[in-house]
């Protein structure tokens, strides 16, 4: 259930961007949801709704997108994502979507095969924007 506590820190990170701003100066935030980050979205929704009436925050402003991995190879400099790996099986993508340091063990880079490669997009959560409405006590 680590989704209540990705959820309570999105919350938080915004709460905390605001500063002494009233809540209801925030009209939007956009939260990426990195696509290897194995998080039940309708778990997660649920649990920031429930936080979110908590602190007052003005209902529907979160929106939720998910961000595609990105792979960088180390060797030529080539970028991909799981989409280019067209001989990758579902068991497989299953395995790196449940533990994402497995990757190394399934895929190469497919321009030069290298094994050499970093997840540059698509772990973790993060807020990419904030919609702070500008009115006086806002600003």
């Amino acid at each position: 259930m680590h989704e209540w506590a990705l959820a309570d820190a999105v919350v938080e990170a915004a709460a905390a961007a605001l500063g002494d701003r009233d809540p209801s100066c925030l009209r939007g935030v956009t939260v990426l949801l990195g696509e290897l980050q194995a998080i039940d979205q309708e778990i997660f929704t649920f649990a920031l709704e429930t936080i979110l009436a908590d602190k007052h925050f003005p209902a529907g402003i979160f929106r939720l997108e998910t961000e595609n991995a990105v792979f960088g190879c180390q060797s030529c400099g080539k970028e991909w994502d799981l989409d280019a790996a067209a001989d990758l099986g579902p068991e497989q993508r299953e395995a790196i979507h449940f533990l994402p340091e497995s990757a190394h063990a399934f895929l190469r880079c497919p321009s030069c095969g290298s094994p050499d490669y970093r997840l540059q997009k698509g772990r973790g959560v993060s807020i990419s924007s904030l919609e702070v409405v500008d009115r006086k006590g806002c600003v």
